[in-house]
């Protein structure tokens, strides 16, 4: 059972085998993890218990969930039942029991974890309302566990910020300054190039990442409340920022970032890169084919825009169509991000061509 918890913790996929195992010391239907941030509910459950929790989730009810809020607020380092909370003349009266009882469950033991990341992790286990409520005894056997769910919860939210850590290190390896912020703008983490920006061009401040062109920043903030409210049908999206006194143009490019199905601590978050148009440096083709999925005739294209030439000259230079061009140029806006021609050339033109002995290649 130790052994699972810990390798739950950096192999998501095992979260519900581990619910599985301690429903089965407690005569349960199932369990369910979730972590509450101020950005959204991540989850995962038992097999048996998805959907139940899914309609849960779906019908609103962990915004008013009053099971969770006294379980915080009473802090207990264990777990707790229903009854540790409620009264059974609460429980009858309260509506979210009624709902949770017409749709299958109705009786619960959890614990919720403080996570240093801010998150708090809340393990429940699920029992069918005619099973009877959860007995003390079974929430102190399932004590001896909590301290390393504790431990794994930590070890998995460190995981998650490496992740975020290597990511943009990746980004400053190709010259890109890059950061990942979570959706309510907080910064978690940047490379050395992101921090040369600031405070010129990006701040981060109380309320989080900031940008100083100040239309730049409302449509950053714009971006992030539409990502934060549809997070499944983000897309990319480019924000140019003029240039001022002191340094040139450059464009900042937003790209939502999520984890995997069964990560509930892989906090649904954006890709933040700042290209400076100034530079005049371009990548392979061949880089540039990587980067962003591109194919040959794409990356030609994307290189070709890059360097200046307009659709009518790209198409004479391939031997091809105005119009195979301009298709190959939407293919290419819908991977790199971008809408504008110029967008593109700025995010190309920002990218150091690499070679991966770490010489720069000679263009």
């Amino acid at each position: 059972m130790i052994d699972t918890i810990y390798e739950a913790a950096h192999i998501p996929e095992l979260w519900p085998t581990l619910l599985d195992r301690l429903s089965d010391m407690t005569d349960a239907w199932g369990g369910m993890l979730f972590t509450v941030t101020p950005e959204a509910t991540r989850w995962t459950a038992s097999q048996q218990t998805t959907d139940f929790f899914a309609q849960f989730l779906a019908d609103g009810w962990m915004a008013k969930n009053p099971l969770v809020e006294r379980g915080v607020r009473r802090d207990h380092a264990g777990f707790l039942t229903d009854l540790d909370l409620f009264t059974h003349d609460e429980l009858d009266a309260e509506p979210m029991y009624a709902y949770m009882r017409r749709i299958g469950g109705g009786w619960h033991l959890g614990t919720a974890i403080a996570v240093p990341n801010g998150d708090t992790l809340v393990v429940n286990i699920e029992r069918r309302h005619v099973q009877g409520a959860f007995r003390r005894d079974q929430a102190e056997h399932l004590d001896l566990y909590r301290p390393h769910l504790a431990r794994a919860a930590l070890l998995a939210a460190r995981y998650t910020q490496s992740r975020y850590e290597a990511t943009v290190g990746d980004l400053e390896a190709l010259g890109l300054a890059a950061a990942a912020v979570s959706l309510r703008g907080s910064l978690l983490a940047c490379n050395v190039r992101f921090e040369a920006l600031m405070p010129t061009l990006v701040q981060d401040g109380p309320g989080g990442l900031a940008v100083v062109h100040q239309a730049a920043q409302a449509q950053v903030q714009d971006y992030l409340a539409r990502t934060r409210s549809a997070p499944d049908t983000a897309t990319g999206a480019s924000i140019p920022i003029p240039a001022e006194p002191g340094r040139g143009p450059a464009i900042l490019h937003l790209v939502p970032v999520s984890g995997t199905a069964r990560d509930v601590f892989a906090r649904t978050a954006c890709l933040v890169v700042i290209t400076t148009a100034e530079m005049d440096r371009m990548p392979s083709a061949g880089l540039v084919q990587g980067l962003f999925d591109l194919t040959p005739a794409e990356a030609r294209v994307a290189r070709d825009i890059a360097r200046g030439l307009g659709v009518p000259e790209v198409a004479v230079q391939a031997g091809v169509l105005d119009s195979t061009v301009r298709t190959q140029l939407k293919a290419v806006f819908a991977k790199t991000g971008t809408s504008r021609q110029s967008e593109l050339a700025a995010l190309l033109n920002g990218i150091s061509p690499v070679r991966p002995n770490g010489h720069e290649e000679a263009l």
